[in-house]
């Protein structure tokens, strides 16, 4: 005899960003099982399936398996904003997995010269203040990175020394 394992007429897809909340349904496949699913902040959070028969009656979740980011965010510790088009930017090189930063870049004195939330940061090398070009030099950098983890956004601090040359 066999037990309706026959009847299956669709799959739910269910996920949650985060390890312990709620799954919700992203997603109900039917005869392709295959799915590739871009409308999401990243690839962290648990994920887990359903099933439908030809009554609507729905499967218990199949097992829970939660994946992690790997959040990847580095500085360069030198840029020649020279106008050259090449390197003229500091930049991070790559980053994954980040929300946002809170980015502060000083001068020899102390002086906050840039600053930023975005992660993609873009400074061009000139004083925020007063828009004029930094002088060649070295500069520090405090950074508190805001990565997406499978337990929430977590910050993480980096700092460190860049090197202007024009």
């Amino acid at each position: 005899m066999n037990c309706g394992t026959d009847d299956v007429v669709a799959y739910h897809i269910w996920y949650s960003p985060i390890t312990g909340q709620e799954m919700q349904l992203i997603a109900t496949v039917t005869t392709d099982t295959t799915i590739i699913y871009q409308q999401l902040e990243s690839v962290a959070g648990c994920y887990a399936v359903t099933a439908l028969d030809t009554f609507n009656n729905e499967s218990s979740f199949s097992n829970i398996v939660c994946i992690d980011n790997c959040p990847l965010y580095e500085l360069p510790n030198v840029f020649t904003p020279n106008g050259d088009n090449t390197n003229d930017f500091f930049i991070p090189f790559p980053y994954l997995a980040v929300k946002s930063v809170d980015l502060k870049i000083y001068d020899r004195w102390g002086v906050v010269v840039f600053e930023t939330m975005d992660p993609a940061i873009g400074w061009d090398g000139t004083n925020q203040q007063n828009g004029k070009a930094c002088v060649d030099g070295v500069y520090y950098y405090t950074c508190t990175v805001h990565e997406i983890r499978l337990e929430g956004v977590v910050a993480r601090k980096i700092q460190g020394f860049v090197h202007v040359l024009r």
